[in-house]
């Protein structure tokens, strides 16, 4: 048997990301987005958006990494340059995303792709990582606060619907980067 690993994500990835991305927010989000949010989310909008992720990234900055069971995508994580108004962008990295599979959850996958998203931060010279959770992702928010992120007092609201009826509340974590200097 394979032991489960993270790589970087590549050419035709697209699918199997898409595919994940939909199942995890279907799962996840019913009843806390609105209908028409998650009927956007189909495997193929997902993963064609995925697929260009992996093949073109915006800069060398931007990471997409894939927790694999064997040859079978459990989840993915991407990495990007925090753009938070009120954060130094040179020394910020945010975690845009973080998937698992929900038939591939509590298999440690979240913890692989979370290691390697912050040893690439550190790599990158990333101080401070931060990620926006909806408040109503008790799931998620535990898990980050478990491996050590905080809440830094930010907090958003964004409008999930065209007619401005519909409105989400985001809280942002943060952590510390360590960079082994």
């Amino acid at each position: 048997m394979t032991e489960p690993y993270v790589r970087p994500a590549h050419a035709g990835d697209g699918a199997a990301l898409g595919a994940a991305h939909a199942r995890a927010w279907h799962d996840a989000y019913t009843g806390v987005l609105p209908a028409a949010a998650l009927e956007a989310a189909t495997p193929q909008a997902l993963a064609a958006e995925w697929e260009d992720a992996a093949l073109a990234p915006p800069s060398p900055r931007h990471r997409l990494l894939v927790a694999c069971a064997g040859p079978t995508v459990a989840g993915f994580a991407a990495l990007v340059p925090g753009s938070d108004e009120d954060l130094d962008p040179a020394h910020t990295g945010e975690l845009a995303i973080l998937v698992i599979d929900p038939p591939r959850q509590r298999e440690g996958h979240a913890s692989r792709l979370l290691t390697a998203v912050v040893a690439d931060a550190a790599t990158d010279g990333v101080q401070t990582l931060v990620t926006w959770v909806l408040e109503s992702d008790k799931p998620l928010y535990d898990f980050l606060v478990g491996t050590g992120w905080a809440p830094d007092g930010a907090t958003r609201e964004l409008w999930v619907d065209e007619a401005g009826r519909s409105v989400i509340r985001q809280a942002r974590l943060h952590t510390a980067v360590a960079t082994g200097g």
